[in-house]
């Protein structure tokens, strides 16, 4: 019994936990992310591209193209501020294909866009003033008028450090055509000057927001990625870590002499001017300090303790001025679902699940009895578990996976149905209330453990035929969802019910065997 009280703590205390992380609904009390819905629950976009590589190319270059792409795509993405999309391989016909989800997204057409546009790549060096000294978005601020401290470069200044919201710009200075300076954000929209130093101000770790400008060779040519041959990451061997290899074309690893050249004489190792920004679509990829006034052979190295990961994203992003590979003229599969088919689904979805758990419940109760209210007790237990795996996974619920949560509810019970008929037959046998139970949950979890490795498995297939075929997220979320579902049931029949059940061991109400069998419309004898 000692054993069986500390197990009933366990449980109480996992569900506490699980209903911390499960409400409420959109934000878990610990911090853990909101539960994902799918694009048939809250509209979008879903889009699935082939890619169309060169022939000859090989399995090596494929995957290392395909990883790029979605690199490509995945920062196009965040930098338009598309909330949580899913962007994937899928294996189409033995072809890679690249599948796109923008939840909340209503334009079909600028979704594609967005998808196939060229970004580009750029190099940018710090703004000097007149003594050489770099120049902040603080020292614009500061201005009573604005005007360019560097009145030779005449284009757009860029406010953005990669420190600061993952290196987004703050704003831009444009210069208008009648000659004035405004501010803008990254949509076009005029910014404030007083909404510019209440962000500053509110920054909580000192920080100076650089003030960037076009890097320029000699001849007045702009240093981008279209000068840029290759890079990859590789091994640091003289600090640890990894690095960064970039090699430029001919033309352009002279172009890159003469700015790194300025960049090096511009101020003392270490100091901000000595920075060279690259860019991605106006997104601060790095800002790597020049060691040298210039590089020989058109060869270079990024170096700063990168991650194996860090170091591959950014040899990515340089080589993603333009996708790897072009993808199909026409998307293979294109959707448009509206927010209100959404939400129609999600109120069938909840009114499905509510009046299934609410019908077992009432059956269990009826014909169980105290069994059957343990078990509903159980069942709550196992939704509350469910919910919170979801949103801990996360599991990107779908309305084929709501299907599969609410078929597992019935299925949650499957095992106590199992477990209470072998209960009644060792009870009418004459034994006491804890032989019976023990009897029944050993007697019974064979038949309870094969049933359920055949759920498992048919659900091992639906994902895999889900990841193989154009639109099979409904697919994959019924049966990730059902897989989850049955595994906890599991867990629920064995362990919570029959640890409920063992509180009345040794109790009056235990003795009293007619409420732990089966109604049968008559009185046991």
């Amino acid at each position: 019994m000692r054993r069986n009280t500390w197990i009933f703590i366990s449980v109480i205390i996992v569900f506490i936990l699980a209903a911390l992380v499960v409400f409420p609904f959109d934000e878990g009390i610990l911090g853990n992310r909101g539960t994902r819905l799918g694009l048939d629950l809250v509209g979008g976009v879903s889009l699935v591209y082939k890619a169309e590589f060169p022939e000859g190319t090989s399995a090596e270059e494929r995957a290392q193209g395909i990883d790029r792409a979605l690199e490509v795509i995945r920062t196009r993405i965040d930098r338009y501020g598309v909330t949580e999309p899913t962007i994937q391989t899928l294996e189409v016909g033995g072809e890679e294909s690249i599948s796109v989800k923008l939840p909340g997204f209503t334009d079909i057409e600028e979704a594609k866009k967005l998808v196939k546009q060229t970004g580009f790549l750029e190099f940018k060096m710090v703004e000097l003033d007149d003594e050489g000294d770099p120049v902040y978005l603080s020292s614009y601020l500061e201005l009573e008028e604005l005007e360019f401290f560097n009145e030779v470069e005449d284009g757009t200044r860029v406010f953005a450090e990669e420190f600061y919201q993952e290196g987004l710009p703050i704003a831009f200075l444009v210069k208008g055509e009648d000659e004035t300076l405004s501010f803008f954000d990254s949509g076009g929209n005029v910014i404030d000057i007083e909404e510019l130093k209440e962000e500053l101000e509110a920054i909580t770790f000192p920080l100076q927001i650089r003030s960037w400008i076009p890097a320029r060779g000699q001849d007045g040519t702009l240093l981008t990625g279209e000068f840029l041959a290759e890079a990859d990451a590789r091994l640091d061997q003289s600090g640890g870590g990894m690095k960064v290899g970039i090699v430029w074309t001919e033309e352009g690893g002279d172009l890159f002499n003469e700015v790194a050249e300025q960049i090096y004489y511009s101020g003392p190792e270490g100091s901000d001017q000595r920075s060279v920004g690259i860019f991605l679509d106006d997104e601060l990829l790095s800002a790597p300090q020049i060691l040298l006034p210039e590089y020989s052979e058109g060869r270079g190295e990024i170096t700063g303790q990168y991650t194996a990961q860090e170091a591959i994203r950014l040899a990515n992003l340089l080589e993603s001025g333009s996708l790897p590979m072009p993808l199909s003229d026409e998307p293979l599969y294109e959707d448009l679902v509206s927010a209100t088919r959404g939400n129609i689904s999600v109120d069938m979805g909840l009114k499905a699940g509510l009046i299934g758990a609410i019908l077992v419940v009432l059956f269990m109760i009826i014909y169980y009895r105290i069994p059957g209210l343990l078990a509903s007790l159980a069942l709550v237990f196992y939704g509350v578990v469910v919910l919170a795996l979801f949103k801990l996974i996360p599991v990107t619920l779908t309305l084929a996976g709501i299907g599969g949560f609410v078929l597992s509810l019935g299925m949650a019970v499957d095992a106590n149905v199992l477990i209470f008929e072998r209960m009644k037959e060792e009870m009418r046998r004459g034994r006491t209330l804890g032989a019976a139970i023990e009897a029944g949950f050993s007697r019974a979890w064979t038949a309870i453990r094969d049933s359920n490795v055949t759920t498992f498995i048919v659900c091992i297939i639906l994902y895999w035929v889900g990841t193989s075929v154009i639109a099979g997220e409904p697919i994959m979320g019924f049966a990730l969802t059902l897989f989850i579902g049955v595994a906890v049931s599991m867990l629920t029949a064995i362990v919570v019910t029959r640890t409920l059940l063992r509180l009345f061991v040794g109790t009056q109400l235990g003795k009293r065997t007619e409420l732990f069998t089966p109604y049968s419309g008559r009185k046991n004898v």
